[in-house]
């Protein structure tokens, strides 16, 4: 069954989250999905449905990589806050 894992991410300011958000999803690995939560000044919060069996560290590492993509520049996930 595939899992659900909630990811923020935060950028410069200025910046459009609704913008970073569709770059992220459009960079996911085949077969993850994303639902866009919100945005709120430079942040966007986003939940991703993974295959069954990924460990949250491994979701996490995979959106950091995506994050180092040219088209996301100054962008960072956020730490969780729960």
């Amino acid at each position: 069954m595939p899992m659900e894992h909630p990811v923020r991410i935060d950028g410069p300011p200025t910046a459009a989250p609704e913008l970073a958000a569709i770059r992220l999803i459009a960079l996911l690995p085949q077969g993850w999905k994303a639902d866009l939560i919100g945005c709120s000044g430079p942040t966007a919060a986003i939940i991703l449905t993974v295959p069954d069996g990924m460990e949250p560290s491994g979701v996490n590492a995979t959106v950091d990589e995506i994050l180092s993509h040219s088209a996301l520049r100054g962008w960072t996930r956020a730490p969780r806050t729960t």
